[in-house]
């Protein structure tokens, strides 16, 4: 069987298993935070309107979908990007596999921590994620450009590193030229991605509490972190088992 179907099937596999993972993980882990965070949020709307008085908007107000209904759909959306995000990663791996001989497990947990870096530490890094108390909606198009803006130059800062090290092995240089090669560029790649980028737009409101922030960005970097090892760990050992099958042999009669 050719390289990219085997590649695809293992990926998704993969990413089957961390939307899994990572669904089970914010319905345990990262839940009790937005709830108390959504506390905060309700008691300022509930300040707020004992200021300015009732309005008819505000004495009606009624919760259109309820909790356990948006952390199922929170769960299904966090599969569903897995998935998503598996079809990314087979791209990536399939063309590792294809350049380099490290090995399946090797290749797949390889391109995993890339793609975690690439799409969530540099980013969660540079713009991390706040709890839903935090947040103007009238920023939400500069947040998400500029978010997405910090990946480009992360996936820029990750393409830079890679050429290096093909350059490096292709001239022969010493590995520890490579690797200081390497790091030369990432230091660079970070100054750009931490100093010259904007600062995120939105202030932490005084009534949410430095813990709470700090403990949903930590939750969040590590749902993050535990979907791509998954990924890359499943993805990996199915190639791996794939590689060690002994071929179908037909016998005629």
């Amino acid at each position: 069987m050719s390289l990219w179907p085997t590649t695809l099937r293992a990926s998704l596999m993969g990413g089957a298993a961390a939307g899994g993972a990572a669904a089970v993980f914010s319905l345990l882990v990262v839940e009790p935070t937005i709830r108390i965070a959504l506390a905060v949020e309700e008691g300022r709307a509930t300040a707020e309107h004992s200021h300015s008085g009732p309005t008819p908007e505000h004495t009606h107000d009624a919760e259109l979908v309820g909790r356990g209904l948006q952390q199922v759909g929170g769960a299904l959306a966090v599969i569903a990007a897995a998935l998503l995000l598996s079809l990314v990663y087979a791209v990536v791996l399939a063309r590792v596999r294809r350049t380099w001989d490290l090995g399946e497990l090797r290749s797949a947990l390889l391109v995993a921590v890339a793609c975690f870096a690439v799409l969530a530490l540099g980013p969660g890094l540079k713009y991390p994620a706040n709890p839903p108390a935090v947040g103007d909606p009238d920023t939400v198009t500069q947040r998400t450009t500029l978010y997405v803006t910090s990946i480009v130059v992360s996936a820029l800062i990750a393409a830079a590193v890679v050429t290096v090290v093909r350059t490096g092995h292709r001239r022969s240089w010493s590995s520890t030229r490579i690797s200081w090669a390497a790091a030369g560029i990432l230091a660079v790649g970070c100054v750009l991605l931490f100093a010259g980028l904007p600062a995120a737009p939105d202030a932490i409101p005084s009534d949410v509490g430095a813990a709470l922030v700090w403990r949903f960005r930590v939750q969040s970097l590590g749902l993050l972190a535990l979907l791509w090892a998954t990924l890359g760990l499943v993805a990996g050992s199915v190639l791996s088992r794939a590689g060690r099958r002994p071929p179908v042999t037909t016998t005629v009669a």
